[in-house]
């Protein structure tokens, strides 16, 4: 009588634990990665029938308009900024690779769009900001070990007098 007690005591707790060491596990690795600043545009601060949400377009220095690769090597700029540069095969020598994750919303477009939701107060906070022209959104992204990226949040910057310039060039 005891030993069925036991045995089923066990196969109610085991399973449990099983599935609470997979969890930490998955917990532990969605946090290990390199952190990264993205510039990006065209955003779009909500959508009332998804939820709340910034969406947004990755502006990768580096790629050219119009290039969405499958694959790009991330590294630092200068400023500080990430910089993508497409990559085409192999890796090769790269130190940071990010693939296109196809089991994303975007799907083989992960890495050109992203998304992330936030709340109701942050949601109009950032539509604000969005409409400042003389502002500059930068993402905050993880590159994780798995090769994808993970968009975390969203500040903005006053443009640089270069960016300024090249605003304004554009709008003749």
């Amino acid at each position: 009588m005891m030993r069925n007690k036991a045995a089923q005591l066990a196969a109610v707790v085991l399973p449990v634990i099983g599935l609470g060491g997979l969890w930490g596990l998955s917990e532990q690795e969605s946090r290990q990665g390199t952190y990264w600043d993205v510039p990006v545009f065209g955003y779009d601060p909500r959508d009332l029938l998804r939820g709340h949400y910034v969406e947004f377009t990755y502006d990768w220095p580096g790629l050219e308009d119009g290039d969405t690769p499958d694959r790009i090597c991330v590294s630092r700029g200068d400023d500080g900024l990430a910089q993508a540069a497409r990559v085409d095969g192999d890796f090769g020598g790269c130190e940071f690779p990010a693939e296109a994750d196809l089991g994303s919303v975007y799907g083989n477009n992960s890495l050109m769009r992203g998304r992330f939701y936030v709340g109701q107060e942050r949601a109009l906070e950032i539509e604000d900001m969005m409409r400042d022209r003389d502002q500059r959104a930068i993402v905050r992204i993880r590159l994780g070990e798995n090769k994808r990226i993970t968009p975390l949040d969203i500040t903005f910057r006053p443009l640089t007098e270069s960016e300024l310039q090249e605003r304004d060039s554009e709008e003749f």
